[in-house]
């Protein structure tokens, strides 16, 4: 059975109320079942920095890997320069072989306190960058945030931080990416 392995922050760990979980794992494997075993070596509060730095953590044996950083790279609070996540980025693609690169999450438009770090020129400005380095490193992308930008009821896919996903948003993430995992597996 092939193995893929879920790379990237908070998001992918499911944090919930101060606390890791394997519900977007578990997900993960439930959809995948099938198709592949899935691994998830994710840290929360993670940035492309930190990614680069686990890449030795990631295991030799995977079939592919699923990249999702940006979310904590775009925030203004954290420092991390447009150049600097291009740069992180490529090196993060080119380390791993063949990937899927997540585009960024929009954090919930009804919550100031997360808001005041993104803001959609902020938000775009990142996603494109992973989707030029996606593209540049043949690795499909998938654009997470236009789908985002769609639903009704935002606010009930996001736990009260604004940032972190309810199991409705869990489960509205898992669903745009897998499609892609299995066309890349097939």
């Amino acid at each position: 059975m092939k193995k893929i392995i879920l790379f990237g922050d908070s998001i992918f760990n499911g944090y919930r109320n101060g606390k890791n979980t394997d519900l977007v794992t578990n997900l993960f494997r439930q959809e995948l079942k099938d198709y592949a075993q899935v691994e998830n070596i994710s840290k929360s509060g993670a940035t492309t920095v930190e990614g680069v730095d686990y890449l030795a953590q990631i295991p030799k044996k995977h079939d592919l890997v699923v990249v999702e950083y940006g979310n904590n790279d775009a925030a203004t609070a954290w420092g991390i320069s447009p150049e600097s996540y291009e740069k992180n980025l490529t090196t993060i693609l080119t380390a791993v072989g063949k990937a899927i690169v997540v585009g960024l999450c929009l954090p919930d438009p009804n919550n100031f306190e997360i808001n005041q770090y993104y803001g959609d020129e902020r938000l775009d400005l990142f996603k494109n960058i992973a989707k030029k380095v996606a593209h540049n490193e043949q690795a499909p992308f998938v654009d997470i945030l236009p789908a985002m930008r769609q639903l009704k009821d935002k606010s009930t896919y996001y736990q009260a931080d604004g940032q972190h996903l309810t199991d409705k948003g869990n489960e509205f993430l898992v669903s745009q990416i897998v499609p892609v995992i299995k066309k890349e597996l097939d």
